[in-house]
């Protein structure tokens, strides 16, 4: 018994020694992992801020019916890439045709009335001559008359009758000029093409073509087609959304940061982004432009109103905007919508201000021309009637 019990001595003895140094292994590997992960945060981790509330977002344009008809007929499909001005779908153009042609009938009669009035004025004219020579030839026949009164070749009678002839050519010179005075007030200072009346009937339809021409929807960008919900035969009201055109070549990225770190972001800085799309091989990098003016909740549609009862405080995030390069979104294209790991970058002492953001506005994508010949060719059309009608 003696001799077992002295030969399993050493055995426990050689696992204890082994444990210990085991233990001892792992607390200086442990020690050696906290001093290295102190050693980043003091050289590198402090530095960089870190989300993942984040997302890409853009120019979501709508693509509305600006007037009321029915579809005839669909051109392009979700996903389809367009240009500015393509035309996206078409309406039965039969009431806004008859529309406008109608108020082509109203210019064209405007026209001819005006002109009648012209006319009118040009005859009244002549007729106040006419009165003023008729009068002038009763004065003088009058004068005639007096001077042949004493030798009897003419009667008191004859004279009273002239005077009364007088009388009244005055009061229809009076009445002729009371109504050229009229007939002036609608021409006096144009002429048949820029008459207030023409140009009151013109600009109806002017507005009444513009309508016929806008039967043919467009796209006011060029971009990608998302949500569409026009189909043949739907009946569509002015202002109803019938597509979205989504240009992919000006994306940007919001990420929401929280408040307790929202102090060392200044417009500027570096950014590192990752998508989800594309995982951690593809790497952005971003800058960012400047600071949404307020917290998301300060946005949402029902505020926060913390003084109506017991308060909760939650750590507010505020949206940042980031860009991308144009190359890199060129290289690995982004949509709309998709997720985000932003990694902020800053410096001690950087001193750029959050009130001076880097944002500006771009031209492309932030304007359209393919509203622009609308009233031009309306203009064109009014004025070929109002020449034909002259």
């Amino acid at each position: 018994m003696s001799t077992t019990a002295s030969s399993s001595a050493p055995d426990y003895s050689s696992r204890e020694k082994q444990r210990r140094r085991l233990l001892l292994l792992v607390a200086v590997i442990v020690l050696i992992a906290a001093g290295l992960g102190i050693l980043w945060w003091l050289l590198r981790g402090q530095y960089w801020i870190e989300t993942n509330d984040a997302y890409v977002t853009g120019n979501i344009t709508p693509v509305d019916s600006l007037s009321a008809g029915t579809v005839k007929q669909v051109r392009v499909e979700n996903t389809e890439y367009v240009h500015a001005g393509q035309i996206l779908a078409a309406l039965q153009g039969s009431q806004t045709r008859l529309a406008m042609e109608q108020a082509g009938a109203h210019l064209a009669a405007t026209v001819r009335q005006v002109r009648q009035d012209f006319a009118r004025v040009q005859a009244l004219q002549q007729s106040v001559q006419a009165q003023l020579a008729e009068r002038q030839k009763l004065k003088m026949d009058l004068n005639r008359y007096q001077q042949s009164l004493p030798s009897g070749a003419v009667s008191r009678i004859r004279i009273e009758n002239t005077q009364n002839e007088i009388t009244a050519a005055a009061a229809q010179v009076a009445a002729i000029q009371a109504k050229l005075r009229g007939a002036r007030a609608i021409v006096a200072g144009t002429t048949v093409s820029d008459n207030p009346l023409v140009q009151q009937a013109a600009t109806a339809f002017e507005k009444a073509d513009i309508n016929w021409q806008r039967r043919l929807i467009r796209a006011p960008i060029s971009g990608y087609i998302a949500q569409r919900s026009a189909y043949p035969g739907l009946k569509v009201a002015a202002g109803q959304h019938l597509f979205s055109v989504v240009p992919l070549n000006d994306l940007w990225v919001v990420a929401n940061i929280k408040e307790t770190a929202m102090r060392h972001v200044r417009p500027g800085q570096a950014v590192q982004l990752t998508s989800y799309y594309y995982g951690h091989q593809v790497r952005y990098h971003g800058t960012v432009l400047g600071l949404l003016p307020g917290a998301g909740s300060a946005f949402s549609i029902l505020p926060p109103e913390n003084a109506t009862g017991n308060y909760i405080h939650i750590v507010e995030r505020v949206p940042v905007r980031i860009a991308i390069p144009a190359r890199e979104l060129a290289e690995h294209p982004l949509r709309p919508g998709l997720s985000m790991i932003a990694q902020l970058h800053w410096k001690p002492g950087q001193k750029h201000s959050v009130l001076q953001p880097l944002t500006t506005t771009p031209t492309q994508g932030y304007a359209t021309t393919v509203y622009r010949t609308e009233l031009l060719q309306a203009q064109q059309r009014a004025e070929v009637i109002i020449r034909q009608n002259s």
